[in-house]
C-alpha cells in the first residue's frame, strides 16, 4: 500500500504548522502500517494512538498561540473546532477502541476519522489563517444559492479533486448517480430550527476522494473510507451551517449518517429541499441538498 502522506496542497505557509501536519499524517501512516496492514504489534499501535493524541494537543496549542500572535479574527471559532476534536471526537474514539480491545475495525475508524478531520480542517480552516481562504463567510441570501454553495462546499472540493466543478442544474431523485451514497448532516439551531445537508456522491467518486486524501488507492468502501468521508463532509458543511445563522454557533451538529436510497427518497417526498443542485466533475456527477426548516422565514442576509 502507498504511504499516507502530507501533501503540498495542505500547506498554509507557516513552517511550525505545516511541519506539525506533516508529522500527524506520518503518525497515522505508522499506525496503519503496524496494525491495519500487518496485523501485528498491538502495543505499538496503542502507543501510536496515544502519541497521536498528545501530539495533536501540542499542535493545537502552538497553532492557537500563532493565531493569537497575528491577531487572527477567526481565532475563537477556530479554537472551538479544536476543542470539539480534543474533548469530544478523540475521547469517543478512545472509548470505542478500548471497548473493542483495539479491534482492526476500531483502529480503521480511528484512522478514517483522524485523516478525514485533518484533511478537511487544513483545507477549510487552517488555510484561512494565512488568507488562502476567507475566514468568514457572509450570511446566506436565499436568492444566491449557487454562489454560497460554491464558496462553502465546492471550492474545497475543487482543491481535493484538483479539477473544475461544473454546475449542471436542479437535482431531483430522478437524476441518476451511479452507485449513489447519501451522507446527511442534521443541525439544530438555538431557536429550534432544523438544518439538514445531504451530499449525494457515487461510490467511485467517494473512493477517489478518499484516495486523494490519503495518497493511496481504495477499491471498495471500508471503515477507513466511510469515516474519512464523514469527517470531511462535516468540515465542509460546518461552514455552510454557520452561514445560515446570525452568528457562527447558532447551529450545532446533532447527527451525521449515511442514508439508504429509500430513506433519501422519502425525505424528498416529505419536504423538497430549498437547495437541490447537481454538479459534475469530469464524467461523474454529485448533488448537494440543503434544507432549512425554521418555522419562520430564514434569517436575512
Amino acid at each position: 500500500m502507498q504511504q499516507i502522506e502530507w501533501q503540498e496542497k495542505f500547506g498554509i505557509g507557516v513552517e511550525i504548522i505545516d511541519q506539525a501536519h506533516h508529522n500527524l499524517f506520518s503518525i497515522v501512516q505508522k499506525i496503519t502500517d503496524l496494525y491495519v496492514e500487518r496485523h501485528e504489534d498491538k502495543f505499538a499501535c496503542v502507543e501510536g494512538i496515544k502519541y497521536f493524541k498528545a501530539y495533536t494537543f501540542k499542535h493545537f496549542a502552538e497553532e492557537e498561540a500563532y493565531m493569537r500572535e497575528i491577531g487572527y479574527p477567526g481565532y475563537q471559532a477556530h479554537k472551538r473546532l479544536h476543542d470539539r476534536m480534543k474533548w469530544k471526537t478523540l475521547p469517543e474514539l478512545e472509548q470505542i477502541l478500548n471497548a473493542s480491545n483495539f479491534s482492526t475495525e476500531a483502529v480503521q475508524r480511528f484512522i478514517g476519522v483522524c485523516t478525514g478531520w485533518l484533511t478537511g480542517h487544513i483545507i477549510i480552516e487552517d488555510q484561512a489563517i494565512t488568507g488562502k481562504r476567507p475566514w468568514e463567510l457572509p450570511s446566506i441570501a436565499l436568492s444566491d444559492e449557487l454562489t454560497v454553495i460554491h464558496e462553502v462546499i465546492l471550492s474545497p472540493l475543487k482543491e481535493i479533486f484538483g479539477c473544475s466543478i461544473q454546475f449542471v442544474g436542479p437535482f431531483s431523485t430522478k437524476d441518476e448517480i451511479v452507485n449513489a451514497q447519501y451522507y446527511a448532516l442534521t443541525y439544530t439551531g438555538q431557536k429550534g430550527q432544523s438544518l439538514r445537508v445531504i451530499l449525494v456522491m457515487g461510490e467511485q467518486m467517494l473512493l477517489r476522494a478518499a484516495g486523494l486524501m490519503f495518497g493511496m488507492d481504495f477499491y471498495e468502501m471500508n471503515e477507513i473510507v466511510c469515516f474519512a468521508v464523514q469527517e470531511l463532509a462535516q468540515n465542509l458543511i460546518q461552514r455552510a451551517a454557520a452561514s445560515f445563522g446570525r452568528h457562527p454557533d447558532e447551529f450545532q451538529l446533532e447527527q451525521g449518517c449515511f442514508l439508504e436510497h429509500d430513506e433519501f427518497c422519502e425525505m424528498f417526498r416529505e419536504r423538497s429541499p430549498q437547495y437541490s443542485l447537481l454538479f459534475r466533475i469530469k464524467q461523474e456527477s454529485f448533488a448537494v441538498c440543503i434544507d432549512l426548516d425554521s418555522g419562520n422565514t430564514p434569517p436575512e442576509a
